[in-house]
């Protein structure tokens, strides 16, 4: 009788966890979830790992309350140190996961708790996710 319960037991965690849908994914991403600033912290192409440098790392994403966000990239100067390569300033727009942003990229926004911003893109032949953090 033990036996039973414990292939019952092991049968109901196997469908509890196996059965769960996109954990990531949290119900409607709103503008409120993502304002503020956000820096990236990891990247894949096709899910595999892109290796990012110190400066790739210091991309920041600032979105704010009239839908406006400001992305910041980061090239090594000269002395290889990390500087402000550029900063440009966009509209944007959420519709349910969807986040789109006037220079025509798209993206599917998820979550895994308030801390973390995914965003995920396709091209013709690729998917790219990047990870951000709340700063």
């Amino acid at each position: 009788m033990s036996k039973k319960l414990i292939v019952f037991v092991l049968i109901g965690l196997s469908m509890n966890f196996s059965c769960n849908t996109d954990d990531d994914v949290v119900g409607t991403i709103n503008e409120t979830f993502i304002i503020g600033q956000w820096q990236l912290t990891s990247s894949t192409k096709n899910g595999t790992n892109v290796d990012l440098g110190t400066c790739d790392l210091m991309e920041t994403y600032v979105f704010d309350k009239s839908n406006k966000v400001s992305i910041t990239l980061h090239t090594l100067n000269a002395n290889n140190i990390c500087e402000e390569g550029s900063k440009t300033t966009y509209d944007y727009s959420i519709t349910n996961k969807n986040l789109t942003i006037s220079n025509n990229s798209t993206f599917v926004i998820s979550t895994s708790e308030n801390a973390k911003l995914i965003l995920t893109s396709k091209s013709s032949s690729d998917t790219f996710v990047n990870t951000y953090k709340r700063k």
